[in-house]
């Protein structure tokens, strides 16, 4: 249990460190992937919804903190997204990759049009077509390309800790 949350914060941490320094610099027409998202489907796909929740809040409030806008709403949406997507996985496949792109493309359409929607109130942005076509839907499609490496990365992870979990428990 406690290498498992070490995983989980050490994730959390990477993806957040990677997101706010060089993932600056990898942007397609001003738009960059989001990790913190990926990382929570993934987690949530393999583990189940309650991970998924936790990982979700805790990765959320990371983006709070380094974002400095309003803190909780990232936290709110991560668990939320993490509670769905996880609750779906005793019904799938789980380890395959094309439900994790699948899943990924439509948790980034979800969650960056309630991102957006949060800015039409706060800000007075009233353009969602525009919006939607030139930056939610290039965004997802990022995010499930990216999601191809990190899903990867994450099921070899689980599949190292599972296989070290059990080998454990025959002593």
């Amino acid at each position: 249990m406690r290498s498992r949350i070490t995983i989980a914060v050490s994730g959390i941490c990477i993806a957040i460190l990677l997101q706010t320094t060089i993932l600056e610099y990898i942007t397609i027409n001003n738009i960059k992937p989001n990790l913190m998202l990926i990382f929570i489907v993934s987690i949530a796909l393999l583990r189940g919804n309650i991970e998924g929740a936790v990982t979700g809040f805790f990765g959320g409030l990371m983006q709070d903190i380094v974002s400095g806008k309003v803190i909780g709403f990232y936290a709110l949406l991560g668990m939320y997204l993490g509670l769905v997507v996880g609750s779906l996985n005793k019904r799938i496949y789980r380890d395959n990759v094309f439900v994790a792109l699948f899943f990924s493309f439509c948790a980034s359409v979800a969650y960056e049009t309630l991102v957006y929607l949060l800015g039409i109130f706060l800000k007075g942005h009233t353009d969602f077509l525009y919006s939607f076509t030139n930056k939610i839907i290039p965004e997802a499609l990022y995010n499930t390309a990216v999601t191809i490496i990190l899903f990867y990365i994450v099921v070899r992870l689980d599949r190292r800790f599972n296989r070290t979990k059990k080998s454990l428990r025959k002593y």
